[in-house]
């Protein structure tokens, strides 16, 4: 309708000359990349904000133009994001094209809200008010349109379908006739004919298509909707005429499909199935084929005698049937003839199969739904459907290219906003507002993931804004282009060791030319050796460290760290002592000397050190989790519940917080809570063999005997289990 309407009723102007599709976004880029020549950062940024609509808006009308109104919606939301109302308009219009009226209706709500005498956002407000049902609205909005834009024949012509919806036809009539002395056209009244049809007006439908053959005795499809209005009344007289009226139409445009499909369906329909027979098969070769066609073949092949093809074709209707959602009576008609077909094919036990499902059908398709039985299986239209369409807002350049021009523009438009993010990410760096660049970077690598630039611009901007997790895959392609950038490899990382993939951080510092005589790298590279448990590497990386660039606190700990995983107790101890006595709140000391402690068995030195670095970092899960497990060693149970369980109100991915306190909790008797802990922990290490040998005693507590025994099953075999597995 929308093609029909911008075809049929449009003015154009003569001699026009078509505008460059780009122009606009070509000005703006230009405008753009001026202002940073001359230093203007705002003028710039205020370029690219219209590079950007322009921008999305081309790449959303290609989408539209090639059929993926998806894309196109989502491009359309991204021009609208500055406000403009051509975007707004386009992202109305996406939405209606997607059967999304309420969306719509919230877009040009706005744009009418904002007081502008807009008849174009007006007539859309009105056709999306329209499709959601709210036609009284609908109505004065496409009246108001109307008074705003008296000329608009497309706004007219949407106006008079409302009235139809309305069930106001005296209304619609006068609209209709006066678009009819405007556009004094056979096709003008074939429009409205197919409008009234549409909404179920017979009558003034067949006298708009005879005023449109008496203007036009050849117009294509005038016919065609003869037959129709005459198959649709019902009665073998009438099928007598829809059966001339689609030769007719077959005589002007031979080879149609949808009229030989229709004279193919009038003649079975007439009991005159040979007939119908060689049109539906040409109407069948169509792509793709309509369950309906397939189903009136069916019926022609077997009235011919032709039980195989028969079946085929009604097999086939049926899947695509299905697949479609057809409702039960079209259902029970296609498995009613299915069955027929196979029985004269002396298939007996798949044709009582679909005698069955055509009964069941049967009695699931109520009698009201006969109606749109008729409907699916003649074409008939709904008669809630709109007739009103989604006209296009404006004709684009881009409409008369063929489609790999498109794809060209496409691919061109697309670079373009690429660099307008990466320089607006940069004009956002330059300001030191990270997060925001960041956001214009990630827009930069969707429209372009290859370009290495975007990716180490994104990685950089995260890593800046401390957003190491999300930095990491950006820095790690940006390398891959670059693999001898020093700076990014370096960022990358820090960028692990911030996201406490230490080995990942080893491996990257471990070839560093500057690290021996950079203390920061050398620091970075054995804190992750250390947090990697290599502590015999990270003694040597520190003691390099120490005799190149002298002692500190924090070296002191991660030196303790490195000898308490080799096992050197004294050593460590020395360490972190020398740590403490340097810098007193320095973090990790005492917990690393709370865990020397309880190795040892020494509780009560464990306990003090423990207390002592969380009241330098009352946060520290892994130290409150140590403290909590010396509390039960010293058999002080209540004062370990106390620390655990604020501490899984916060962190309840800790599973061995989460036995310890189940297993204190079974303890005191208090099973039900402790089978929860339990089976949290399970979830969270499930070949942990301590955490199902306690779970099998919590159930064993709550009568679950069957539960309990699969525990000690699972625990036995974890315990079985040869090491490495």
């Amino acid at each position: 309708m929308a093609c029909a309407l911008a075809g049929g009723l449009a003015a154009s102007a003569p001699g026009a000359e078509t505008p460059s599709p780009t122009a606009r976004f070509d000005g703006a880029v230009a405008a753009a990349e001026a202002s940073l020549r001359k230093g203007d950062r705002e003028g710039a940024r205020a370029s690219y904000a219209r590079v950007l609509e322009e921008g999305w808006l081309l790449l959303g009308t290609i989408d539209r133009l090639d059929g993926r109104l998806a894309e196109a919606r989502a491009a359309f939301e991204d021009a609208a994001v500055g406000g403009g109302r051509p975007a707004r308009l386009s992202l109305a219009v996406a939405h209606l094209q997607l059967g999304e009226p309420g969306k719509a209706v919230d877009v040009l709500a706005g744009l009418v809200g904002e007081g502008a005498d807009d008849a174009q956002a007006r007539r859309l407000l009105g056709q999306g008010l329209l499709a959601s049902g709210r036609t009284a609205e609908a109505v004065a909005a496409l009246e108001e349109a109307q008074r705003l834009a008296p000329g608009d024949l497309e706004l007219a012509f949407a106006l008079g379908s409302a009235y139809l919806t309305q069930k106001s036809p005296e209304r619609a009539a006068a609209v209709f006739a006066r678009i009819a002395r405007a556009r004094p056209m056979g096709r003008t009244h074939l429009l409205i004919a197919r409008t009234y049809r549409e909404h179920g007006e017979a009558d003034r439908a067949r006298t708009e298509v005879e005023a449109a053959l008496a203007r036009e005795p050849r117009l294509k499809g005038a016919h065609y909707m003869l037959g129709m209005l005459s198959a649709e009344s019902g009665g073998r007289p009438a099928l007598a005429t829809a059966i001339a009226a689609f030769r007719a139409e077959l005589a002007i445009a031979p080879g149609d499909p949808a009229a030989q499909r229709e004279l193919g369906i009038a003649l079975v329909e007439d009991q005159r199935a040979a007939d119908g027979l060689a049109p539906l098969e040409a109407a069948a070769r169509v792509e793709p084929p309509h369950p309906r066609t397939l189903y009136y073949l069916g019926r022609a092949r077997l009235a011919a005698g032709k039980g195989p093809e028969a079946a085929a074709s009604l097999r086939q209707a049926l899947a695509l049937a299905q697949g479609q959602g057809a409702n039960a009576p079209a259902l029970r008609a296609i498995h009613l003839q299915l069955a027929q077909a196979l029985r004269a094919t002396g298939a007996a036990d798949e044709a009582a199969a679909h005698f069955a499902e055509s009964a069941r059908q049967s009695e699931e398709g109520a009698s009201a739904e006969e109606a749109s039985l008729a409907r699916y299986l003649a074409d008939a239209p709904d008669p809630k459907a709109s007739a009103a369409g989604v006209p296009v807002i404006e004709a684009s350049p881009l409409a008369s290219l063929p489609p790999a021009r498109r794809g060209a523009i496409r691919q061109s438009v697309s670079s373009g906003l690429a660099r307008a993010y990466l320089n607006l990410g940069v004009l956002r760096m330059q300001a030191e507002e990270f997060g925001p660049a960041a956001e214009l970077f990630a827009s930069a690598v969707r429209l372009d993931p290859q370009s290495a630039q975007a990716q180490a611009s994104l990685g950089i901007a995260r890593f800046n804004a401390k957003q190491f997790d999300q930095a990491t895959g950006p820095l790690e392609k940006a390398r891959a282009a670059s693999p001898g950038d020093r700076a990014l490899t370096r960022m990358l990382a820090m960028a692990w060791l911030n996201v406490e993939s230490y080995a990942k951080a080893a491996a990257l510092l471990v070839d560093d030319p500057e690290r021996p005589t950079n203390p920061s790298l050398q620091f970075a590279y054995g804190l992750a050796l250390v947090k990697s448990e290599r502590g015999a590497e990270a003694e040597a990386a520190f003691k390099e460290l120490v005799s190149r660039h002298g002692d500190s606190a924090e070296l002191s700990v991660l030196l303790g760290q490195a000898n308490a995983q080799q096992g050197d107790f004294e050593a460590a101890i020395e360490s972190l002592q020398r740590a403490l006595r340097l810098k007193p709140d320095v973090p990790e000391a005492n917990a690393t000397l709370g865990v020397i402690h309880l190795r040892q068995g020494r509780l009560k030195e464990a306990e003090d050190a423990l207390r002592a670095e969380l009241a330098v970092r009352p946060a520290d899960a892994v130290s409150q989790q140590h403290l909590a497990i010396v509390l039960e060693l010293l058999q002080r149970p209540q004062e370990a519940i106390a620390i655990l369980r604020p501490l899984l109100d916060a962190r309840p991915d800790l599973s061995d917080s989460q036995y310890l306190l189940g297993k204190l909790l079974l303890a005191q008797g208090d099973a039900t809570e402790a089978t929860a802990r339990l089976e949290a922990a399970v979830k969270l290490a499930p070949e942990d063999a301590n955490i199902r040998y306690q779970l099998g005693r919590a159930y064993q507590k709550l009568g679950r005997t069957e539960q309990a025994e699969h525990q000690f099953e699972e625990f036995r075999r974890i315990k079985d289990k040869p090491q490495g597995e």
